[in-house]
């Protein structure tokens, strides 16, 4: 028997490697993969993870097999790979497409391979997230930061071989979406989440609430918003920094309510860049789900709705957006969620996206000219939907 190997790289995906697991997927029937011609697909080093797309030639003409597929292994980026490590997203995402994602009511990229190196035991990933949620914020750090790194000295590997979604349109996050494409975007998660509403299928030990480890949500939150009162000074608004100060005191307070509220699969970074646009089906696709996990599902609506249009979402645009993402839920199966409800979840749902931004930003540098650009457009475009923030009605606030 061979060697099982998986590639670090990908020059190591050669036509010898590839051949085998999807000849062993039974993607490939009788047949070889004859070249590989890779190309690279954003930053070489991958913030998050290397993407690649290969362009493949088999021996022989077969018909079911793809012209082209996307590789994805960790980012190269020291930084990013620990905190990917400390949370285990390169894990996680391995485990969506192993199966796990077969039962989502939405297009996303067919898995022709998956695999990783043995991770940690149920009883070890429940110890890290009690202390993430647990520990003080002195302690907490140095855990945090001891558990990413010792992470990644134990060079576990992954790669994911998948669905190549070329055809379909993408829209750059910088530029950002029409209103009419951000309905069809919120129609679509309505549609998807519905699969996993309050599922028990959602009870893995390689998925986590993020209210169940309140502690380390809350400090990386405040770092980020050093880092922005640090770095944007003068863009801030009065109403951003009032916002900014109610985490202090209810950061802890909005994990205890969300975990009240019925949960689905988040995607937890629904923005443009993961998505796609089917024209010719009026659908969308989405992909990337390294940071997915069980939680309120609105706080994916209101996270893509902090910064996804070409020009910000006003205050009723935003409630009518909420009203298409509760129809959509509705229409595909949920029921004993009203309207009314699932607008007063949207308010918390909206503060939990807030932090995840937060969070963000406490991992960016944002005196980088390129990041500092993309961090006015985030304060440009939320603005609006800030200032409709009424403080006073959350948590009893």
């Amino acid at each position: 028997m061979a060697e099982r190997m998986i590639p670090n790289t990908i020059e190591e995906i050669t036509p010898e490697w590839l051949t085998q697991p999807l000849t062993q997927s039974g993607v490939l029937q009788n047949n070889i993969v004859g070249k590989i011609t890779p190309q690279i697909i954003g930053e070489e080093t991958g913030y998050m993870g290397i993407l690649a797309r290969l362009h493949l030639e088999y021996e022989k003409p077969e018909e079911k097999a793809p012209a082209t597929m996307i590789a994805k292994i960790p980012t190269q980026q020291k930084k990013n790979k620990m905190l990917s490590e400390a949370f285990m997203n390169f894990e996680r995402e391995n485990h969506c497409y192993s199966g796990f994602l077969d039962n989502y009511n939405l297009k996303t990229p067919t898995c022709y391979f998956s695999d990783f190196d043995a991770g940690f035991s149920e009883k070890k990933i429940d110890t890290f997230y009690h202390r993430y949620g647990t520990l003080p914020n002195g302690l907490l750090l140095l855990y945090f930061l001891y558990t990413g790194l010792r992470n990644v000295k134990l060079k576990r590997r992954y790669i994911l071989l998948i669905e190549d979604f070329k055809s379909f349109e993408y829209i750059d996050q910088r530029i950002g979406c029409s209103f009419d494409d951000a309905k069809l975007v919120i129609q679509g998660l309505g549609k998807g989440q519905s699969s996993f509403w309050n599922s028990p299928q959602l009870d893995k030990y390689w998925l986590r609430d993020h209210a169940d480890m309140p502690n380390i949500m809350n400090m990386l939150s405040q770092m980020g918003i050093k880092n922005l009162k640090k770095s944007f000074k003068k863009e801030l608004s009065q109403k951003e920094l009032d916002v900014f100060d109610w985490f202090k005191k209810n950061s802890h307070k909005l994990d205890l309510h969300s975990k009240t509220r019925p949960h689905t699969l988040l995607h937890a970074d629904y923005r443009l860049d993961n998505l796609f646009f089917d024209r010719k089906k009026n659908e969308i696709a989405v992909l990337d789900w390294q940071t997915c996990c069980p939680g309120m599902g609105v706080m994916d609506a209101a996270y893509f709705l902090l910064h996804g249009g070409s020009q910000a979402f006003t205050a009723d645009q935003a409630t009518e957006l909420i009203k298409i993402y509760h129809q959509a839920l509705v229409d595909n199966g949920v029921e004993d969620y009203s309207y009314e409800t699932c607008l007063d979840d949207y308010k918390y749902g909206l503060m939990l996206a807030i932090r995840y931004v937060l969070i963000i930003a406490g991992g960016t540098e944002l005196n980088d000219p390129a990041a500092r650009k993309l961090g006015i457009m985030w304060l440009e475009r939320w603005k609006p939907i800030f200032e409709a923030i009424d403080l006073n009605t959350l948590l009893n606030n």
